[in-house]
């Protein structure tokens, strides 16, 4: 039998939480450990985390907000956006998360 599963995605800019269309108009929804915490406390079965800045700014992912995310939910947490090369790959993994989504 297939369980459905509760997956929170967390769009995350510059460090931030948001919410938009097409990712235009973005709102700050809130600190990203702070809303891991509160998903994982209410169920989640894991957790994505989308830098959605980190590439159009040619930078890595936030890994201190990786690393924050982690100590606030233990849930399995998958770290994506700015993610180009395996030494990156590698640090976010060493971050605390648990998968790394490449694009």
């Amino acid at each position: 039998m297939l369980l459905k599963r509760v997956i929170p995605c967390l769009d995350v800019a510059d460090g931030r939480v948001v919410k938009g269309t097409n990712f235009v108009d973005l709102q700050d929804e809130g600190d990203p450990a702070e809303l891991a915490g509160r998903y994982a406390a209410e169920g989640a079965d894991e957790l994505v985390f989308l830098d959605i800045t980190a590439a159009p700014q040619e930078r890595g992912t936030l890994l201190e907000v990786v690393e924050r995310t982690c100590r606030h939910a233990f849930v399995p947490l998958t770290v994506g956006g700015g993610v180009r090369t395996p030494g990156e790959m590698k640090a976010v993994l060493r971050a605390g998360a648990d998968k790394v989504a490449v694009n």
